[in-house]
């Protein structure tokens, strides 16, 4: 019975908003910019092909209607899923709260059950004056850009499963955090 009311509550809200987003044509005729005004990334054709993306279930090309009904899904359900919030250590990194700070990378897919299920992967793109200064950026953040893989970064870098059938977010994965020696005498340190 829940499911029957998410699915109607996500139909009145699919409905309700205007759909005001921007297609950006890119170098790449398998790769699709998108942008509106809560999020931006990269849709991959069911053509494209690469190794760090580790998908081996059939897939296809997400349309702008998938891709709005996997954004909607993962506004209401984020907070569940990331109940756990594993390598997020403050509330400034906590995932849910902040959605519209990442630029997305969209891979069509059929599991198991034969469901549409979108996977999107994550990449922070709100770096301030003083990380860029520091070297911290990233320049896989456009619309042309290869499908990535980053393996530390914790809440930085992250995805997520959507199920468009079941209306269900599945297989999140938030990064780990790489530790040096020099941060582990400064916790040491701190904590004496």
């Amino acid at each position: 019975m829940y499911k029957f009311y998410l699915n109607i509550l996500i139909a009145l809200v699919l409905s309700s908003c205007s759909r005001a987003f921007k297609i950006i044509k890119t170098d790449d005729v398998i790769k699709t910019g998108i942008k509106s005004a809560k999020f931006k990334g990269t849709v991959f054709d069911s053509a494209y092909q690469n190794v760090a993306m580790y998908i081996i279930a059939p897939r296809f090309t997400p349309n702008m209607e998938d891709i709005f009904l996997a954004e909607k899904i993962l506004r209401l359900e984020i907070r569940n899923a990331n109940r756990p919030r594993i390598n997020q250590f403050g509330k400034q990194d906590y995932i849910d709260r902040n959605l519209k700070k990442y630029f997305r990378q969209y891979v069509g897919f059929i599991n198991e059950k034969g469901h549409r299920c979108i996977h999107i992967n994550f990449h922070w793109d709100r770096f301030s004056l003083f990380d860029r200064i520091k070297g911290y950026w990233d320049d896989r953040l456009n619309y042309n850009s290869d499908y990535s893989r980053v393996l530390d970064g914790g809440s930085y870098y992250w995805k997520i499963n959507v199920d468009l059938v079941e209306t269900r977010l599945f297989g999140m994965e938030v990064n780990g955090i790489a530790w040096n020696s020099t941060t582990s005498i400064l916790i040491l340190y701190t904590t004496i």
